[in-house]
């Protein structure tokens, strides 16, 4: 009879584990789903500001701009790089995506630096810091494609 009680208990202790077990992977599951959700959000967000951006920047190279109106346009979309940055650093983040989160965030500090050495140049009018903004948005999209990678090997 002790036996009897003895296999049954350690029955519902198995099975008991075994739930605590699939619960754990339905938890893990439903956080990493959220984060891929939220991470890919802000790529997104950032995408979109991106060719924003651009298409402002596309408008003082054709001439429709001038200098303090390009200043006063990267000077309104510095917050929003900030944001973007920001909204990033608050995901909780699971182990496996913890790179590629690394990488959007690079990726979008480099390009608010770069924009941050454009309206210097404007302001100046040195050369170098014209290709100091080129090389940060090089890198910005070095970063990106690197994220993409950490993203998709993650899972």
């Amino acid at each position: 009879m002790q036996v009897n009680r003895l296999v049954t208990i350690a029955g519902i202790g198995a099975i008991a584990a075994i739930i605590a077990f699939v619960a754990f992977l339905q938890v893990e599951a439903a956080r990493n789903n959220e984060f891929k959700r939220s991470i890919d959000q802000i790529a997104f967000d950032t995408i979109a500001l991106t060719h924003e951006y651009q298409a402002e920047e596309g408008k003082w190279n054709s001439k429709q701009y001038h200098n303090s109106t390009m200043i006063a346009i990267i000077d309104n979309y510095q917050p929003r790089y900030q944001q973007l940055i920001d909204r990033a650093n608050t995901l909780d983040t699971p182990e496996r995506y913890k790179a590629a989160k690394d990488y959007l965030i690079k990726s979008v500090e480099a390009e608010k630096q770069s924009n941050e050495r454009f309206r210097d140049y404007l302001v100046t009018g040195d050369h170098g810091e014209y290709e100091r903004s080129v090389n940060l948005f090089s890198q910005a999209l070095q970063y990106s494609a690197s994220y993409d990678a950490a993203i998709k090997e993650a899972g």
